[in-house]
């Protein structure tokens, strides 16, 4: 064998020597891929939410039509804890607690995680509910939030700093749009809450027992309104003169229903009020202090300003027109007596203001941001009003999520999309925003320009219920934009790298092989040449 071969052989050896030194080197501390050790979660005990106050809880799980799961109730101290433990939709890394009395209690968790690190904060701390949060990430992106302000997840949730729901509040809330893992639509999740206590129905006294023969008498009149105004809060009946003598006892506010009763027709038989659909989450029953009963009556439907809003059901519009909280709004009555509200509306259907006989799937309105939605992101605010409660006035609304989840939706052909119509608004700021509002509808209907609508305006009608006192989203900031996760990814070459070695072991492999083929190929020069003489 030549002096050029054992060179090359030389060289090959020398490399597969620089390649193995430089992935030992890799192995043993200079690479960057070393991952931390994921925390052993001991599972945090889970229990239904007590009828009494909450002062501290570590986290809630509120699933639609289900009882509150709470865990970690009441807090306490804790080590590395989470919920289910083997693949935690929360957890933490330890909790600390404090005070006695539900307005002093407080609880400090840190190193949370929520859905597997889709959401983490360093700290989450809370007293009687309310508190701060700490090193907030979404998608490992670093998000800052003021309270009422929300983070998207994709398109499948939304995280929000202080949130209220029904009787809880939190710091922190996670809110799902759409089914994600085991949990459905609606579900919210609330770390470090506190919950208020649940009202007790109390049977009024009466001072004189012997004067009645039959129960109570201090109550308002409960028969059933027609189903054309049925939406309306009614106005306190008149008592009878013993109910008179017993006003000093307070009366307790209507709380939030928890039934879901039929409406009569199958679900197939109504639509998903929003043409194409919308992101919305469960809000029924969250504290609203805009209201005379302090809580939301039905769900907010969050799609593009203009998009259409159309009939969930055939029947009769009525009430179509202004009012102070819900904008340009309407009432919808089906067959079957049901109503159903829609609020915050940028403008009408053309054809509804001489038509209330509508369709399902008729375009009736296009969504907006009217009324105290001015300054919040568009969305329909819709509400549920079963023929069963209209004995119980405007607080007789349900819970509407249920149902919207089960009800098809629609796609309006172009061709059968109406031209929009607004009526005459209230002088001075309801005016001048429905103005800001309406041009906002016009050009997302790309209607502006060369292709200008013709408007038509309507005098409103007066509100033939001065009475009506109507549920609004909250004012608050703009949402803000989603994040997308991104991945680490390592280039080919770092990767081949590793074969051939690195610093001068690697160079010199390098050169080893070079000179072993030079000295080969010039070995074969030379034999050949003197085969060839």
């Amino acid at each position: 064998m030549g002096r050029g071969v054992w060179i090359l052989v030389f060289a090959v050896l020398v490399g597969a020597v620089g390649a193995t030194s430089a992935y030992a080197d890799g192995a043993t501390g200079t690479t960057t891929t070393t991952a931390t050790p994921t925390p052993a979660y001991a599972r945090l005990s889970p229990s239904f939410l007590p009828e009494s106050c909450v002062g501290a809880g570590e986290a809630a799980i509120v699933v639609p039509g289900s009882r509150v799961l709470a865990l970690g109730t009441p807090a306490s101290a804790r080590g590395p804890s989470g919920y289910p433990a083997n693949a935690p939709i929360v957890a933490f890394g330890s909790a600390a607690a404090s005070g006695a009395t539900c307005k002093t209690a407080s609880v400090t968790l840190e190193s949370v995680s929520l859905f597997g690190g889709v959401v983490t904060a360093t700290s989450v701390s809370a007293t009687h509910g309310y508190g701060t949060v700490t090193g907030l990430q979404v998608s490992g992106s670093p998000v800052t939030l003021s309270a009422g302000q929300t983070a998207l997840l994709g398109d499948w949730g939304e995280v929000t700093s202080a949130r209220t729901v029904g009787r809880l509040t939190a710091p922190l809330a996670v809110v799902l749009f759409a089914q994600h893992g085991s949990l459905p639509a609606g579900t919210t999740i609330l770390v470090g809450f506190a919950a208020a206590p649940e009202p007790a129905a109390r049977a009024p006294k009466h001072q004189n027992p012997s004067s009645s023969s039959s129960g109570s008498t201090h109550h308002t009149n409960t028969t059933p309104s027609a189903p054309s105004s049925s939406h309306a809060q009614t106005a306190p009946a008149q008592t009878t003169t013993k109910a008179k003598k017993h006003r000093h006892h307070k009366r307790r506010a209507p709380q939030p229903l928890t039934a879901r009763p039929s409406l009569g027709y199958k679900p197939g038989h109504y639509v998903f009020p929003v043409n194409g659909g919308a992101s919305y989450s469960d809000t029924y029953g969250g504290v609203r202090n805009d209201i005379y009963d302090g809580w939301h009556h039905g769900d907010d439907l969050f799609a593009s300003l203009g998009t259409p809003i159309v009939a969930v059901a055939t029947g009769k519009l009525s009430l179509v027109g202004w009012n102070q909280l819900g904008g340009w709004r309407l009432w919808l009555t089906d067959g079957r007596g049901n109503s159903f509200y829609y609020a915050h509306l940028a403008g009408y259907s053309r054809w509804i203001l001489d038509h209330p006989n509508v369709k399902a799937g008729q375009v009736i309105g296009f969504l907006g941001r009217t009324g105290d939605a001015f300054t919040t992101d568009p969305h329909l605010h819709f509400e549920i009003h079963p023929q069963l409660y209209l004995r119980l006035g405007y607080d007789g609304a349900v819970d509407p999520t249920t149902y919207l989840q089960k009800w098809r939706t629609v796609w309006v052909p172009k061709n059968e999309m109406p031209q929009p119509a607004k009526l005459k608004a209230p002088v001075g700021a309801p005016s001048q925003e429905a103005t800001v509002v309406w041009h906002e509808l016009l050009a997302a209907r790309h209607l502006l320009g060369p292709r200008k609508s013709h408007t038509l305006v309507v005098s409103a009608p007066e509100r033939p219920f001065s009475q009506l006192r109507i549920l609004e989203a909250a004012v608050g900031p703009s949402r803000i934009a989603g994040f997308i996760p991104t991945a680490e990814h390592v280039s080919s070459a770092s990767d081949t790298t590793v074969w051939w070695g690195s610093g001068t072991g690697g160079a010199f492999a390098i050169a080893a092989l070079s000179a072993g083929g030079f000295f080969l190929r010039r070995r074969r020069r030379t034999a050949a040449a003197q085969t060839s003489s």
